[in-house]
Order: C-alpha cells, then sequence, then structure tokens
C-alpha cells in the first residue's frame, strides 16, 4: 500500500499510523521537525527510550526539551524501524487533539518523497507531477524542516518554514510596514493569549494587498492571503492556506517541493 486516505481535524491532516504494534492516529505535519509520540502511548507501544533528548525551539522562541527513543512506525506500508522519537505530554493539549497518538515529521520521510492530494484527501508514497520549486532542508538531529524563498507584496523575497501545522500565512511582525500591511484599524482582528508552554502572545490577523508565491515560481500566486502576524524567530511559515490549493510534493531527499 503507497497511498490512504486522510482526514481534517481543523485545517490539520490526520494519518493512520502503526507505532510499535498499535495503530494510531497522528497529525503530519510537516512544521513539527522531530517526530513525536505521545506519553501514554510511547510507553504502551515500548518506545525505547535511548537517555538522550532533543531541544527545539517554537516559532516564538522558547526552548522545549523532550526525551528521545526509537521505535518501529509504520506508515502507508512504509516502516522505518528504528524511528527517532521525541516523547511528548499532551496532557494540556486542546482535547480535540485527545484521539491523536502523535506527529509524523518530514524525518520519517527523509528518503521518501509523499504527495499530499488535498482535494481527494489521499497521501502516495510517490512523487507527484507539477512546478518544481527548491527547498533548504534543515537537519538538526533527528529533527528535519523545510525552508522555501517566498515573494511578498513589496517585492521582498524571504524564508519561510513550509508548515502543514499552521492554517493561514504567518509572517513575523516586522515585516508588516514593508508588505503595507496595517496592525490597526478595520478588518484587523488581535488576540492576546498564553500558548501551551506559558508565552504569552499578540497575533493580528488581516489580509495582504497582493500576491504571494514561491520565489522560483510566480505562477504559483496567490493573491490578497489572509496573513497572521506575530513576534517569530523566521521571517514566516507558510501554512495548509496556501498548501491546500495544490497536489503537493515533499522530496526531501532532492530537496525540492512539487506544486501540481
Amino acid at each position: 500500500m503507497s497511498e490512504v486516505g486522510f482526514d481534517y481535524l481543523e485545517h490539520l491532516v490526520t494519518v493512520p499510523v502503526t507505532v510499535g504494534a498499535i495503530e494510531t492516529r497522528f497529525i503530519l505535519d510537516s512544521g513539527i521537525g522531530l517526530s513525536l509520540v505521545r506519553e501514554e502511548l510511547a510507553e504502551s507501544a515500548g518506545v525505547a527510550p535511548n537517555d538522550r533528548s532533543f531541544t527545539g525551539r517554537r516559532m516564538s522562541g522558547q526552548a522545549v526539551t523532550l526525551p528521545l527513543g526509537e521505535v518501529a512506525v509504520t506508515f502507508a506500508g512504509s516502516t522505518v524501524e528504528r524511528h527517532g522519537v521525541g516523547i511528548l505530554d499532551m496532557s494540556s493539549f486542546p482535547d480535540a487533539l485527545a484521539g491523536i497518538g502523535g506527529f509524523l515529521s518530514l524525518a520519517f520521510f527523509a528518503e521518501q518523497p509523499f504527495t499530499v492530494d488535498y482535494v481527494r484527501q489521499v497521501v502516495a508514497l510517490e512523487p507527484g507531477e507539477g512546478v518544481s520549486v527548491p527547498v533548504t532542508v534543515e537537519r538538526d538531529g533527528p529533527s528535519v524542516t523545510v525552508f522555501m524563498a517566498l515573494t511578498v507584496p513589496g517585492d521582498r523575497s524571504i524564508s519561510v518554514e513550509v508548515d502543514m501545522g499552521s492554517d493561514e500565512l504567518i509572517l513575523d511582525e516586522r515585516l508588516a510596514p514593508e508588505t503595507g500591511a496595517a496592525l490597526q484599524g478595520d478588518g484587523v482582528r488581535r488576540v492576546d493569549g498564553t500558548d501551551e508552554t506559558g508565552h504569552e502572545y499578540t497575533r493580528t490577523f488581516t489580509r495582504l494587498a497582493g500576491a504571494i508565491f514561491p520565489t522560483a515560481a510566480p505562477e504559483l500566486r496567490q493573491d490578497d492571503p489572509d496573513v497572521m502576524f506575530q513576534r517569530i524567530i523566521h521571517d514566516g511559515l507558510l501554512g495548509d492556506a496556501f498548501l491546500r490549493r495544490h497536489v503537493v510534493t515533499f522530496d526531501v531527499a532532492e530537496e525540492r517541493m512539487v506544486f501540481g
């Protein structure tokens, strides 16, 4: 089996995964970096702790350290026997994630391209056809993420993490003036809150006047996208609102994405 159906959980793509001998559902998330297994599932599935830990940074900058382990993970008939995973306490996560066993990251697909067909709601372990766009692959131990050059209003090319786990486009708030975005006034919504780690944030939601597109592929432009501004450590994150307009291939080994 090289193709499986997926379900939506809000904007998140969830897929069937086997961890050890236990069948569960994971969120397929290109922006998570490290594959993660819920703490309770890790114990039941026999995830073998390896006495190491991994420290990653959320987009807002705070460090999160997790214990690491190894376990056989199977998705769409493909098995990584000793997949490096982080063991995550998800008790503070929203109730909507109660049935989710973890997150499947790009690290699982380091040698295997996969394609997400948003219209058919399937994920296939094969490359798709379309416009090829180069990406930069960042590896940090067991973590894998990809960044792409994106042109934003103001004709500036920035580096954005390609993040299936985000909904709309997210930009660092310092980019608001040069993209022509107003952070106050009609049509602008501001949210102050605290995330699962206790980090306080301010998020401003508005719409960009103009187009965004992969710098290497202007024909993939999206006009007047919704955007969220926040103080983050990256230029931005390109999320589901852009990706779901296409059939999208992630090809980590070849350092490219393909947009059908």
